[in-house]
């Protein structure tokens, strides 16, 4: 027995002898990626078996090596960072921080460098100068067998918060590329040296200049200027492009005068009034490509991500989604009613101000497209509501008494069902009427401070005034108006729902205006706080309830957050004055129907959009 114990104790030995005398496993056996970090007296190099990338440590400027393409970053700038502390804002340089450790980081699955910054100082701020209680933690690795380049933020804050951060920078403006690839509206190819100043997000005026008046700035799922997380580059054959995966509170700077050069990059925004959280964005190269490749690109990471439901999925949980498929979309209106005082009153005309059409009459409109050969229709009624189109939001009901009220709906919903048309309502519930029964501004959104003027889209492009921390904005058919603070939004939608149930009426879905169109919002008041991720979330509540209780769930155009969610978008959102592509539908066009009229509903895939005329 001892001699088998001493026999199994010295097989134990051997066998570790043997293991140890291995070594560990090569990196490219356990899934690590072969990428090597090195330094020499001005730049680390992080170099994988594609692309090598040289940052140096005293400006901070980047220089990406991607197969035959060199993609060159800007160095620190003077207003790369926004702080607050002690009440005051003002710009800082990432280089000047007052110490500046990189060193390797190397998670196991991405490798690169750790650049920690600290001890900023304002001398005009604090006495002495002393040090900012602020720490920025930001790293720059490669990752995957595509070595895509990912860069992660965090900041340590203390009584000294992030406003803004512009990390990475943007391509150097001297960077010789081609095109930039925006994902504004539903995809814009913007040449170099194209010869007008161009705007993803402000109007521009009919000489082909950015409209001063308009103060609006890119917002991340602001569809204008953010349809999709992603933007990108054309150089030759070659391409990159930049995901941005925590986009709640993401932006991205932009200039382009006329003749060019376009300069473009990521911008964090802070979340009530700081960073508070980590953020992530990643770019991706290719030897050769074009916009196409980037859509396609772009349409995996979402599937990957699970941010993609395809139209199948949605009809697997809602077969009622299926009948949309290939249905053409009509929109009718039956109560058009200014405010009077507003800004679209006319008292000069006063036949402008008041127009109705019944729901008896709009029934018969569609009983005779049915029998014209129209055999199914997706009709998006309009104008319903108490006081009509855009009054009184959020109290809706009772419908119209001028078109029929609830007796004159229930029949219109009536007569849909008979001849097999889709009757859903056109509803919303962010803009928030002074002159709606409920209204109290406690409950509309609250600005952060009372100094700054009102920043609020699309006030910032059609005007706005503020009282304390509200903003107003009168420009709509209601006139005057505020904004509801997203914590609001469900219960008065559930309310208005629940009401026209009770009377029998069931439509077969909702269009939940502009919810998919303009940004998240934020509220500041602290009785009912609201982050940008709040406010999607809340959206994103009523988009549930309406599947869950009626069926289909439509949206304005359709920023692709709401994808989970949404199984039409209607109103295409525009285009810019450069050269417009289908970026969206190369994504998203099995994902989401989206209604089209003229020669777009061929090129873009869309269903075609109809008068009943």
């Amino acid at each position: 027995m001892r001699k088998l114990i001493c026999l199994t104790a010295a097989c134990i030995l051997l066998f570790s002898a043997i293991l140890q005398a291995q070594g560990p496993l090569p990196r490219e056996q356990w899934g690590a990626p072969v990428v090597s970090v090195s330094r020499t007296d001005a730049n680390w190099v992080i170099a994988g078996k594609k692309n090598r990338v040289t940052l140096n440590q005293s400006n901070l400027a980047m220089t990406v090596q991607a197969g035959p393409a060199t993609w060159r970053m800007s160095p620190s700038l003077r207003d790369d960072m926004i702080v607050k502390s002690r009440g005051e804002e003002f710009l800082v340089r990432l280089a000047d921080a007052g110490k500046i450790q990189i060193e390797p980081y190397d998670t196991g699955f991405k490798t690169g460098v750790k650049i920690t910054l600290q001890q900023f100082q304002h001398t005009g701020l604090l006495a002495g100068g002393a040090p900012l209680d602020l720490r920025l933690y930001l790293t720059v690795c490669l990752e995957g067998g595509d070595e895509d380049l990912v860069f992660d933020v965090a900041a340590a804050e203390g009584e000294a918060v992030v406003r803004q951060l512009d990390w990475p920078k943007e391509l150097d403006a001297k960077e010789a590329y081609d095109h930039a690839v925006l994902s504004n509206r539903w995809g814009t190819l913007l040449p170099r040296n194209w010869p007008s100043e161009y705007s993803p997000i402000r109007e521009m005026t009919k000489d082909g200049k950015v409209n001063p008046a308009d103060t609006s700035v890119v917002e991340s799922n602001l569809i204008e200027c953010w349809s999709m997380s992603w933007w990108g580059f054309q150089k030759g054959a070659s391409a990159m492009m930049i995901i941005v995966e925590t986009s709640d509170d993401a932006a991205y700077k932009f200039n382009h005068p006329a003749g060019g050069p376009t300069v473009m990059g990521p911008r964090w925004r802070a979340q009530l009034s700081k960073f508070g959280y980590p953020r992530s964005l990643r770019m991706i190269f290719f030897d050769k490509g074009n916009y196409v490749t980037l859509a396609k690109r772009y349409r995996r990471y979402v599937m990957d991500t699970g941010h993609f439901v395809s139209l199948k999925e949605k009809i697997a949980r809602e077969p009622m989604v299926k009948e949309l498929i290939g249905t053409p979309h009509t929109r009718l209106h039956t109560l058009t009613n200014y405010r009077e005082g507003g800004f679209r009153f006319d008292p000069k005309n006063p036949s402008r101000n008041f127009r109705v059409t019944t729901f008896d009459q709009r029934a018969a409109e569609l009983r005779k497209l049915k029998a014209r050969g129209i055999e199914r229709l997706y009709v998006c009624l309009a104008g319903w509501p108490y006081r009509g189109y855009d009054r009184q939001h959020p109290d809706e009901v009772p419908p119209a008494p001028e078109a029929g009220g609830w007796e004159g709906l229930k029949r219109f919903g009536d007569v849909m069902q008979e001849i097999g048309y889709l009757f859903v309502p056109h509803d919303q519930y962010r803009d928030y009427y002074t002159d709606a029964p409920s209204f109290n501004e406690q409950f509309a959104i609250h600005e952060e401070d009372i100094v700054r003027p009102p920043s609020i889209f699309p006030g910032t492009r059609f005007g706005q005034t503020k009282t304390g921390y509200v903003p107003y904005m009168d420009h709509w058919d209601g006139g005057m108006m505020t904004y509801l603070s997203s914590r609001f939004q469900f219960g008065h939608m559930v309310k208005n729902y629940r009401m026209m149930l009770d009377h029998g009426i069931k439509p077969r879905g909702v269009y939940l205006d502009v919810f998919g169109y303009i940004p998240p919002d934020q509220d500041f008041n602290p009785e009912h706080p609201v982050t940008r991720t709040d406010s999607m979330n809340f959206r994103a509540l009523c988009y549930r309830w309406v599947r869950n209780n009626l069926g289909l769930v439509g949206t304005e155009a359709g920023a692709d957050w709401v994808i989970p969610y949404v199984d039409f978008g209607a109103s295409n959102p525009g285009k810019g004055t450069a050269i417009p592509v289908p970026l969206y539908q190369l994504v998203y066009h099995d994902a989401i129907v989206t209604p089209t009229s003229g020669l777009l509903g061929f090129l873009y895939g869309g269903v075609p959009a109809i008068s009943p005329g």
